[in-house]
């Protein structure tokens, strides 16, 4: 059984940065985009948060605490484990709770009736551009502690 939470901790992580990877890609082609194209591509970035990143970091949350019962159940857990959990239940919180809805959020937006961008796009893909680096970087802070420093 152990097989399977790790072979689901490994695809939820490849889920949650590989979706991450491509929503950043688009995000940055977008910006020279005409207002109707750069919303086409905002509503397929929301499908991808939503179906990737947040299902990626819920599986990876799940399975990973799954997996670490052995090392709870024993007086001895090691700190590269405590330091993925942490940092990895932080960037998931992040991408569940905020990435997602405002993704999803962005992805519900239409054109103004001048045909423009609305005015609220500008405050929402910003903080979707801060939110998302801040929980890529403790996905990768998470992975680092995992691998390199075990």
């Amino acid at each position: 059984m152990k097989g399977f939470w790790l072979f689901l901790h490994v695809m939820g992580f490849v889920a949650w940065l590989g979706g991450g990877l491509a929503v950043m890609l688009s995000g940055i082609t977008a910006k020279h985009f005409p207002p109707e194209q750069r919303l086409a591509v905002y509503r397929i970035m929301s499908v991808v948060t939503r179906n990737l990143i947040g299902t990626g970091a819920v599986l990876v949350v799940v399975s990973g605490f799954l997996l670490s019962v052995p090392y709870f159940q024993s007086a001895n857990v090691p700190s590269w484990l405590m330091a993925m959990q942490g940092l990895g239940l932080l960037g998931a919180l992040v991408a569940i709770f905020v990435v997602t809805p405002t993704a999803a959020r962005l992805g519900r937006l239409e054109l103004d009736p001048r045909g423009e961008l609305p005015e609220s796009f500008v405050g929402l893909r910003r903080r979707q551009a801060i939110f998302a680096t801040v929980a890529g970087i403790f996905a990768l802070l998470a992975l680092a502690s995992g691998t390199l420093f075990r």
